[in-house]
C-alpha cells in the first residue's frame, strides 16, 4: 500500500463541547434488549464487552444479567446472533468479562455461584458452542486477560484473592500455571509476552514478569499524585506507552512512557474538562489515541500527540442526571481496521461508532506538508497512477476531526466541495477494502 502524503490534524478544544451529546464521532447503530434480558441492580442489564474476528466476520461478546450475548457487526449494524446462559444469573449479576484465544471465547462472572466458561466460536454465526463450564479454578472472577503469545490466561481476583495464571496449551482444558499472591488482590491486568501490568486497587500499579517459574517484580507505582482505586490499564501496540485509570471520582487518566520499568512513573495526566464530578472506568490505547469508557460521560477520545493531551471527540451514552456515579459506559472495545468503536452502557446497551482512527494513527516520520499541489485548477485531486479506476472512497475531515464530506465508488479523482468553509482540512482516500491509500492536508482559501 502506497502513501505519498501523511496527515497533520489540528484539533481544537473548547468549552463549546460541553453540554452536547456528541462531537466528532458518528453513531452507526445501537442495540439493546429490554424484553429477554432481565434488569439487575441499579437498573443495569449489561457490563463488559470484547470485539473479535472469527472466520473473516466481526463480532462482539457482551455480558448481560443472564449470560453471554454475541452480536455480529455487519454493514455498520449490530445483529444479535447467539446467547448462552451464565452459570449464575439474575438481579445481582453486574459484571462479566470476556477475552478470546484462537477460536475460543473465555467468560467469567464476579457474582454468585459462577464459573469459568469456554465457548467454541467456529460455529458462529449459527450457534455458540459451550465446551467447558467449571469452577475448578475459580467460582467468581473480576477480570481476565490472555497473553496470546504464551497461551496464558490471567484471572484477576479469583474468589476475591490474588491472581491465577492458567495455561491454555489445551485451550478447552485450562491448567493452573501460577497462583500469584504477592499482592492480596489484583483487580485487572494487561499482559503482553509475560510482562503483566497489574491494577491492584488501593495498592497501586505493580508490573511483573511471569516468564520464569517464579514471578519477578519489574516496577511499581504504589504512591502517586491524584491516586485512587487503581482499576484498569492498556499498553499501546508498540509497547512504548501505558495508560491506567483510577476508578475514583474526580481523578485523571495517567499515561506512562515505558522507557525503564524499574523506574516507571506517571508522565502525563488527562481527563474531560468536567472530570471532577465523574468517574473513568476502562481504556483502550493506540499510539496517538486513547478511547475511554467514562461511566456517566460515555465515550471519550483523546489525542495523545497534543501537549497537553486534548479530548477530541465524545458521545454521551447516558443522558440521565443522577447522583450515582457508576451508571452508563462500562466497557470499550475497538475494531481498528474498520475505524469502529464499541461502547457497552450498563443501562442502555451497545453503541457502535465510526471514527477516523486510521488517519490519526498515521506515522509522522518523513512528513510532507503541502497546501495545494495535489489539487488541480478545477479543485480536483490529481489522479494517481497507482489508484484503481473504481471502488475508491474519499473523505474530508475538518481540523477538529469531524468528517465533513464522504463519497463512495469513485474513479481516481474527486472534486473538493466548493461549499467548504475556508480553513485547514485533511483528506483520506480508501480502496474498495477500506484500506487507506493516501492521506494529506490542504487549505481551502477564501
Amino acid at each position: 500500500m502506497r502513501k505519498l502524503l501523511l496527515v497533520i490534524f489540528l484539533f481544537a478544544f473548547s468549552s463549546d463541547l460541553i453540554a452536547q451529546q456528541s462531537s466528532n464521532v458518528v453513531l452507526l447503530d445501537h442495540w439493546t434488549d429490554t424484553v429477554d434480558i432481565p434488569i439487575a441492580v441499579e437498573e443495569a442489564r449489561y457490563s463488559d464487552l470484547w470485539a473479535f474476528e472469527q472466520s473473516g466476520m466481526d463480532y462482539v461478546a457482551v455480558g448481560s444479567s443472564r449470560g453471554t450475548e454475541i452480536l455480529r457487526i455487519e454493514n455498520n449494524s449490530l445483529v444479535h446472533v447467539a446467547y448462552e446462559a451464565g452459570a449464575f444469573q439474575g438481579y445481582t449479576v453486574v459484571h462479566r468479562d470476556f477475552k478470546t484465544y484462537q477460536n475460543y471465547l473465555y467468560a467469567v462472572c464476579d457474582e454468585g455461584t459462577s464459573s469459568l466458561q469456554i465457548f467454541d466460536l467456529s460455529y458462529l454465526p449459527d450457534s455458540l458452542h459451550k465446551v467447558y463450564d467449571s469452577n475448578l479454578h475459580m467460582t467468581i472472577c473480576h477480570n481476565i486477560f490472555i497473553d496470546t503469545l504464551n497461551a496464558k490466561l490471567y484471572a484477576c481476583g479469583p474468589n476475591n484473592t490474588g491472581m491465577k495464571v492458567l495455561s491454555l496449551d489445551d485451550p478447552e482444558n485450562p491448567s493452573l500455571d501460577t497462583y500469584f499472591t504477592n499482592v492480596s488482590y489484583v483487580h485487572d491486568c494487561f499482559v503482553r509476552n509475560d510482562t503483566a501490568y497489574l491494577n491492584c486497587g488501593f495498592d497501586g500499579l505493580h508490573v511483573y514478569s511471569f516468564a520464569g517459574s517464579v514471578p519477578v517484580q519489574l516496577g511499581v507505582i504504589d504512591f502517586y499524585a491524584d491516586q485512587g482505586y487503581n482499576h484498569s490499564g492498556w499498553v499501546s501496540p508498540s509497547g512504548k506507552q501505558y495508560a491506567f485509570i483510577d476508578e475514583t471520582e474526580g481523578t485523571k487518566i495517567k499515561l506512562c512512557y515505558l522507557n525503564d520499568l524499574a523506574s516507571i512513573q506517571i508522565d502525563e495526566q488527562f481527563a474531560p474538562q468536567e472530570y471532577l464530578d465523574y468517574v473513568p472506568h476502562n481504556i483502550v490505547l493506540l499510539e496517538n489515541l486513547a478511547f475511554v469508557a467514562h461511566y456517566n460521560l460515555g465515550l471519550r477520545i483523546f489525542d495523545l500527540t497534543k501537549k497537553p493531551i486534548k479530548e477530541v471527540a465524545f458521545y454521551d451514552t447516558f443522558l440521565e442526571d443522577t447522583k450515582y456515579k457508576l451508571n452508563g459506559a462500562w466497557g470499550v472495545s475497538i475494531l481498528e481496521k474498520n475505524n469502529q468503536i464499541l461502547i457497552c452502557d450498563r443501562q442502555n446497551g451497545i453503541f457502535l461508532f465510526s471514527f477516523p482512527m486510521d488517519v490519526l494513527e498515521e506515522s509522522t516520520s518523513d512528513l510532507i506538508v503541502t497546501n495545494t499541489p495535489f489539487i488541480d485548477e478545477n479543485s480536483r485531486i490529481i489522479p494517481r497512477e497507482y489508484f484503481s479506476e473504481e471502488g475508491l472512497s474519499f473523505s474530508i475531515f475538518a481540523a477538529n476531526g469531524q468528517q465533513v464530506f464522504q463519497q463512495e465508488n469513485l474513479i481516481n479523482w474527486i472534486n473538493i466541495p466548493l461549499g467548504l468553509a475556508p480553513g485547514t482540512y485533511a483528506y483520506a482516500v480508501y480502496d474498495s477494502d477500506k484500506e487507506l491509500l493516501e492521506s494529506g492536508k490542504f487549505v481551502k482559501a477564501n
